[in-house]
């Protein structure tokens, strides 16, 4: 990876100022003992000074171990602090406080409060201060009951009227979402300040929405007490960031704009932040500009708000120009000023220069780690974010809640679980699991690493979830949608000795995926777009098309039909559950399309054979000036190849690199080579093959390997064996192919010594698996599977169709067959594959004339696909089948693919 020398660098650490001789001045012992810790740039640092304070004996009184305390404290560091508190024989007050404050800054929120409880067992009184932290504290444990004994005690001794305790009710109050409570203590205060006003106003967001808060008599009564009062800055700045948090800009914008000559530096700077919060970059941009005009102070919340709106919009320029007026004003020292600056040159893809800055950074706080590691994570480089993490922690600073959400996908993305569990750990004990942007993150990693009990239990457990909690759990069964690593797995459990249920991992949990939605809607959660983009390919996955129907119209319902990306997931939901005529309606009916929905409605047209309709819609494409991408070409190839046309297959493969400029990549070599080699042109796909500008994959290989199968051809199947031997060497597919080739040519020797080595390397072939969705219940069947409670009467079915078939001509085709046995034992096992089984289920469980509909994870076998010809006339029925390569349409004894597949 390129970042690996970046990654191997050492950095040095701050240098330790000494601790020498006592100071010139020996009546100022705390005032050099500051200027000592404020030398300490990273907690390493600290440790040491620390370490030499115990060998000097210096920490003999509390207000020394205060001091020290309060520097473990900035770094986040409660473990070091309650040492610190520990060695204190008979703590003071100053020195509790300072501990239940430490746990606060720490989000240990409710460590503070035993540490509240244990300071009264002691029989301390408790200070000012003490009310202040506890009641904050509180506030973040949700602790209410404590919250109220604590108001009860500061009321009994008469200190309500003190601004500094009371504000810090109305702050715990508000938090704990008792807005009337805080209200009516509020108008009690005697006195209040700018700070009281924003504890009044700040949490009303947070208690519900506003929408339904300003409903009722007491909003009302709230909201006009304080618009009464706009006239005082304070009030307007908090209404504003209200306002904002609450999604109404426009309000807020007027409120901002009635505030002729009484706005300040923090007027503008929450505006500017406001519109950030709400995703209006282009409004926060402007408005920046407004203020460089007004010629207006300039504060962090403005410069670090501005830099975010360029990062989201991706205008490097615009961030560079804003950093460059930011250090013009002196502004751009500031760390947060710092961390948000190497953000936007890392979302910008200037990771370079993101490096350089966090280099650049001597007094890296929490969040600066967090943003470098979330900026690797972002650029794909999980094991960059990994390495700066460890980085990170022998600096001395634990993580926050953000490193934790940053650092979860990149264990996700490397399966890092046991890696991540240990990441869950810290969350633990640091009580910062709580957090619904940490639990959801941790549902997403155990999901996507596989571990969906893990994912299951946690996601049961968390008191407080939000679409996005739901959207992880959804996306982790989605993602894991893919057959191959579900079939893996399957495949494992198998050989271990395990009879899994065959619909356990058929479908890669697509079917809890749905379930977990269901769920989610019956507990009036409303998905999101996020929601509905995951949850549509796993009912596309699973051919659920009354699942995938019933979707349609909630969509229709909760108004997102119009968003492109739900529309794109609908039209390949449409044509993967064999409605190609659905898709294409739709497709034709949306206001809106990008490159994505013309690609996806071409790959629908692939894979249902419909060459011609394909080639028509590229062509509609380039005259709708909707410039083609290498995914057109390769849907359009793809459609050609499933429709024999040759010559217009080779005149796009040509048009992509002459007329569009677009280099192929090894898929469309690999479409080209099937496209000919099915054509019988072998000698021309070899000829491709020799002047592929990159080395051919395992896809180009396995094309020429089929095309020799179709064709008889045994000298060049061997050749491209060879190959697949090497590129996929546990892959037993490619074995049987060459074997049915040596069993079309009669050479039975080759053929037994093909079984042979497949028995000796112990390679087993992927089980086949086919599923039916019948009346909104999937029901799967894996090769040689005889569970299913009907399977007695299935056979039966079989019997019957086996019979009429035969009299039609039917003769099987054992040739796929491996297995080294009699050659009627080889036409029993021909009739327990996995879509024999689904067929004779579908036939047992359908009204007479009903289409039916299966999906197998593995190519439909020759002999299946003689079978389904013959059922589709014997039964008078529709039978559509979606193999891994195409749909097959069957009806009256016909195949859609007219056997060229």
């Amino acid at each position: 990876m390129f970042m690996h020398g970046w990654r191997c660098r050492r950095r040095p650490f701050h240098a330790l100022v000494p601790v020498a001789a006592p100071p010139a001045n020996p009546t100022s012992p705390s005032k050099h003992l500051n200027h000592l810790l404020r030398s300490c740039k990273d907690v390493r640092s600290l440790l040491q000074l620390h370490s030499r304070m115990l060998v000097l004996g210096s920490l003999t009184d509390d207000a020394t171990r205060i001091l020290l305390l309060n520097s473990y404290s900035s770094f986040h560091r409660s473990d070091a602090a309650l040492a610190v508190f520990n060695t204190s024989p008979n703590p003071s007050m100053a020195l509790w406080n300072s501990m239940i404050r430490c746990y606060t800054r720490t989000g240990e929120h409710k460590k503070a409060v035993e540490f509240y409880y244990g300071m009264l067992r002691r029989g301390l009184e408790p200070d000012k201060y003490t009310f202040t932290f506890a009641s904050k504290a509180c506030a973040g444990a949700f602790d209410l009951e404590t919250g109220d004994m604590i108001r009860q005690e500061v009321a009994r001794r008469g200190l309500l009227g003190d601004v500094f305790i009371a504000t810090g009710l109305v702050d715990m109050y508000s938090k704990l979402g008792m807005v009337m409570t805080a209200h009516e203590l509020f108008e009690s205060m005697a006195e209040t300040d700018a700070v009281s006003w924003n504890a009044m106003i700040a949490e009303w967001p947070s208690s519900r929405s506003f929408g339904a808060f300003y409903k009722d008599a007491g909003g009302r009564a709230i909201h006009g007490f304080l618009t009464r009062r706009c006239h005082l800055p304070a009030v307007a700045n908090g209404l504003i960031d209200t306002y904002c948090k609450c999604g109404s800009t426009g309000i807020a914008r007027k409120i901002f704009d009635r505030m002729s000559s009484g706005k300040d530096d923090v007027t503008w700077g929450t505006m500017i932040c406001g519109y950030v919060f709400n995703g209006y970059y282009a409004d926060a941009l402007v408005l920046f500009d407004d203020l460089k005009s007004e010629d207006i102070k300039l504060n962090q919340v403005a410069v670090v708000s501005a830099l975010s709106a360029a990062s989201e919009t991706g205008d490097l320029e615009k961030g560079v120009s804003i950093h460059n007026y930011a250090t013009e004003k002196g502004v751009d020292s500031d760390i947060s000023v710092k961390t948000m600056l190497l953000t936007m040159h890392a979302k910008c893809g200037d990771l370079e220069k993101a490096m350089s800055l966090f280099d650049g950074i001597k007094e890296r706080d929490v969040v600066a780690w967090s943003a470098m590691i979330s900026a690797f994570v972002q650029a794909n480089h999980p094991t960059d974010a990994l390495v700066l993490y460890q980085e990170m922690q022998m600096a001395g600073l634990m993580p926050n809640q953000v490193t934790i959400v940053s650092l979860l996908p990149a264990c996700a993305d490397l399966s890092e679980l046991k890696l991540g569990k240990s990441i869950h750990c810290h969350a633990l004990k640091s009580n910062i699991h709580l957090d619904v942007s940490v639990g959801t993150a941790l549902v997403a990693m155990y999901a996507q690493c596989g571990s969906f009990t893990s994912a299951h239990s946690l996601f049961d457990n968390m008191e407080h979830k939000d679409i996005v909690t739901w959207n992880a759990l959804i996306n982790g069964y989605a993602q894991v949608g893919e057959a191959g690593k579900a079939l893996e797995f399957f495949n494992r459990l198998r050989l271990a000795g395990h009879c899994p249920d065959p619909g356990y991992m058929y479908d890669g949990r697509a079917t809890e995926a749905i379930s977990a939605f269901r769920l989610m809607r019956a507990e009036n959660m409303k998905p999101n777009l996020i929601s509905l983009i995951s949850i549509l390919p796993a009912a596309a996955f699973l051919a659920a098309l009354r699942e995938g129907s019933a979707l349609h119209s909630y969509i229709i319902k909760i108004g997102f039909v119009s968003q492109v990306l739900v529309g794109n997931c609908l039209i390949d939901m449409y044509t993967k559950c064999g409605r190609l005529n659905n898709a294409r309606d739709f497709f034709n009916q949306m206001d809106q399309k990008d490159t994505v929905s013309w690609n996806v409605m071409l790959a629908g047209y692939a894979i249902h054979g419909h060459g011609e309709s394909a080639i028509s819609l590229f062509l509609q494409m380039k005259d709708t000036f909707v410039k083609p991408d290498s995914v057109s070409f390769l849907g359009v190839l793809s459609a050609c190849r499933h429709a024999g046309l040759v010559a217009e297959g080779k005149k796009f493969f040509e048009s992509m690199m002459t007329e569009h400029h677009l280099e192929p990549n090894v898929e469309h070599y690999a479409c080209m080579v099937d496209l000919l080699g099915r054509a019988g042109q072998l000698g021309e796909a070899w000829s491709l093959i020799q002047r592929m500008p990159m080395t051919p994959d395992a896809g180009v290989w396995g094309a020429l390997l089929g095309a020799c199968r179709m064709h008889s051809d045994v000298a060049m199947g061997e050749i491209a064996l060879d190959h697949l031997v090497k590129l996929e060497p546990q892959s037993v597919a490619h074995y049987v192919v060459l074997s049915n080739i040596y069993a079309q040519v009669g050479r039975w020797t080759d053929v037994r010594r093909m079984r042979s080595a497949i028995n000796h390397t112990g390679m087993n072939k992927t089980p086949g698996c086919s599923w039916v969705d019948i009346r909104n219940t999937i029901h799967a069947f894996s090769v040689g599977d005889q569970s299913h409670p009907r399977y007695d009467k299935m056979r039966d079915i079989w019997n019957d169709l086996r019979e009429k078939m035969e009299k039609m001509g039917y003769v099987p085709d054992t040739s796929s067959v491996m297995h080294n046995v009699e050659e009627e034992e080889k036409e029993s096992f021909l009739s327990t594959h996995s879509e024999r089984l689904a067929i004779c289920f579908a036939l047992l469980s359908t009204e007479p004339g009903t289409t039916i509909q299966i999906v197998k994870n593995l190519r439909v076998c020759g002999d299946c696909h003689t079978v389904f010809k013959f059922v589709s006339e014997i039964a008078n029925r529709e039978i559509i089948v979606r193999d891994s390569s195409r749909f097959h349409h069957f009806c009256n004894g016909i195949c859609s693919c007219k056997d060229y597949w």
